[in-house]
């Protein structure tokens, strides 16, 4: 078999390989998935480590996915009516992961991977999954002999399939309480930051990639200018001292300089550290000391305490440049910290999440599946950029090819008029704020366009939830309020509304989807780069964290604490260049947040309360 297309060795195509059976449809996307990017690494010449990541994880997960598996045939009754298929079924499973095992010893023992062995594993792959005698039959055995009532209930995962054998797990391990909830493959590029910024230029060039606001009005860089000026200010930190490795703070307003600024430290291999400029001076300086600052970029004239914990201070409008032909960023490994960052609420424990460049790249992929962008599309940056999930907002966007126009965030609503975006970037007290203006100019209209108005978008809201069809008052009111409502708005090329942080109000987000406005919330903290579930525009129920986005695993442990599992979820926490902890109990991390999964498999919290990140 020959399914190798571009950088795909293996393609999913369900009239071959579906088994009727979402979980493990799921789990073997992701198989897929894994064997795909191992190709990519070997075939483009990634780093040993970068491939030898990749191994290990495949290793984990299929592992996982076998006992899985062979739990479910126990459990629904086919290892019984059918022994023989299931006894030759697992002895296949015995076989394959000893072989991924022995791929992986030989590959940390220097015997490289060569594309031989992946053409092995993806037809392994392909003869098991759509082989009518081995994963097609447990399919049908499910369609026609389990009862319609049937629910599986996996219990201990990941543990070892035969007793001589042993699982190499975590030290500290999480019983977990429910099913693993897949959200589907997702092809996640390695390499460094400063790969992939070199990738935009290379990609994008004299495309738009920003709209910096000076003087009352927008003017436009492209991805080539960004890519130059963000080198030119990497060469200068570097002439002026700031080695790599170090850690620099970045204490400003957003703005096309704060973007340079950050890329700038993807490229000369330093890491940054976003101060949100909301901290008073005792939090901030506590954040500088904690993350062992060594400079600082500010917008403002820092307070003496400030300035003295950072030692060097830039301003952003006068930052220094140079030119470097070579930058010590492209040598970064994809599991080096790329940037720390702080949750932005009232607590006090300046402890800094450390997101590598992988956890970037992840969350980025992962929002690029689930909201796909185009070339010459815009998107909105007014949040703080200290606020992760704004700038791998940022990120999604220019992976994409959409700009990011850096709008004030004390005049929002003049900004969109301005630009009319495809994307509106926000937390929940910017679509309060949104959702008030919008009432407050339907409640002013008279006449018939009033009585069309009249409590019709929290109504349309529902109706759009409970998948219900327009009649034609709600047409006409469509065509006579709403429409123009949104172009006055300079929202009618709006595609997705995200909002991340704390959750909004059900009947606030109903009443923003009966004006049209297409939210979707996303659920994450600052160890999941931001993101992590979503609840997308007109979801029967608004009140949920939403489904897993793609590359995201998420289950529940046995107290019903939210745990979460992917590329994007960080491993340590930082302080003063040290790992101080891990962020997982073992392979997952623990939100701290409780919750349960609906019938459909979305996850609710027991409160409203989220994490900010």
């Amino acid at each position: 078999m020959d399914s190798r297309s571009g950088d795909t060795l293996i393609e999913w195509v369900d009239e071959r390989y579906s088994t009727d059976i979402d979980r493990f449809d799921e789990q073997h996307k992701h198989l897929f998935g894994l064997l795909n990017d191992l190709y990519v690494a070997v075939d483009e010449g990634h780093s040993e480590d970068a491939v030898g990541d990749i191994l290990r994880e495949l290793e984990r997960y299929t592992e996982y996915h076998f006992g899985d598996e062979e739990e479910f045939m126990q459990d629904c009754g086919y290892a019984m009516d059918c022994a023989d298929c299931f006894y030759d079924h697992r002895e296949m499973h015995a076989e394959f992961a000893d072989q991924v095992r022995e791929f992986r010893e030989k590959h940390e023992a220097g015997e490289p991977i060569t594309v031989d062995v992946l053409e092995f594993a993806r037809d392994w792959l392909d003869a098991h999954i759509a082989g009518s005698d081995v994963d097609q039959n447990y399919g049908e055995y499910y369609a026609e002999s389990v009862p319609e009532d049937y629910a599986y209930c996996p219990g201990k995962l990941n543990k070892s399939r035969d007793d001589d054998r042993t699982y190499d797990a975590p030290e500290e391990t999480v019983r977990l309480g429910s099913d693993v909830h897949v959200g589907g493959a997702v092809s996640i590029p390695h390499g460094s930051m400063a790969d992939w910024i070199r990738g935009l230029a290379d990609r994008h060039g004299d495309r738009t990639a920003a709209y910096a606001f000076e003087d009352g009005q927008f003017e436009t860089r492209t991805f080539e200018e960004l890519y130059q000026d963000a080198r030119a200010v990497a060469a200068g930190f570097l002439d002026a001292g700031v080695e790599p490795g170090t850690t620099l703070g970045i204490r400003a307003r957003p703005s096309y300089e704060w973007a340079v600024v950050d890329l700038a430290c993807h490229l000369a291999g330093v890491v940054s550290v976003p101060v949100y400029s909301g901290f008073d001076e005792e939090r901030a300086v506590a954040t500088e000391t904690t993350a062992g600052i060594d400079a600082l970029v500010t917008d403002d004239d820092p307070s003496e305490a400030v300035a003295d914990a950072a030692g060097t201070v830039f301003d952003v409008e006068d930052l220094p440049t140079g030119d470097r032909p070579a930058l010590p960023g492209f040598e970064a490994d994809p599991d080096d910290v790329a940037t720390v960052v702080h949750r932005l609420g009232t607590e006090t424990d300046p402890l800094g999440v450390g997101l590598s460049h992988q956890n970037l790249l992840a969350a980025v992929a992962m929002l690029g599946d689930q909201f796909p962008v185009s070339p010459g599309q815009t998107g909105t940056c007014s949040l703080p950029l200290s606020h992760v999930f704004q700038r791998v907002v940022t990120y999604y966007l220019w992976d994409g090819g959409a700009a990011a126009a850096y709008v004030p965030n004390d005049d929002l609503l003049a900004g969109l008029r301005l630009l009319s975006p495809e994307v509106l970037v926000g937390v929940p007290r910017v679509y309060e704020h949104l959702a008030d203006s919008l009432e407050s100019h339907l409640d002013a209209l008279g006449g018939v366009k009033g009585r069309l108005a009249d409590g019709t978008a929290v109504e349309r809201g529902q109706q759009l939830a409970a998948g219900a069809s327009g009649s034609l008052t709600d047409t006409a009111a469509e065509r006579l309020v709403f429409a123009p409502l949104r172009e006055e708005f300079g929202l009618e090329n709006l595609e997705y509304g995200l909002s991340g942080g704390d959750g909004l109000d059900a009947d606030r987000l109903q009443r923003l989807w009966g004006c049209g406005v297409p939210v979707s919330e996303v659920y994450g903290t600052p160890e999941l780069a931001g993101v992590g579930c979503v609840t997308p525009s007109g979801s029967e129920a608004p009140a949920a964290l939403g489904s897993p986005l793609p590359g995201t695993e998420v289950a529940l442990a046995d107290d019903g604490e939210i745990l979460f599992r992917g590329d994007h979820v960080a491993d340590r926490y930082w302080e003063t260049r040290d790992v101080s902890a891990s962020t997982t109990r073992g392979e997952w991390y623990p939100t701290g947040d409780y919750g349960e999964f609906d019938a459909e498999g979305r996850l609710h919290r027991a409160d409203r309360h989220y994490s900010n990140n």
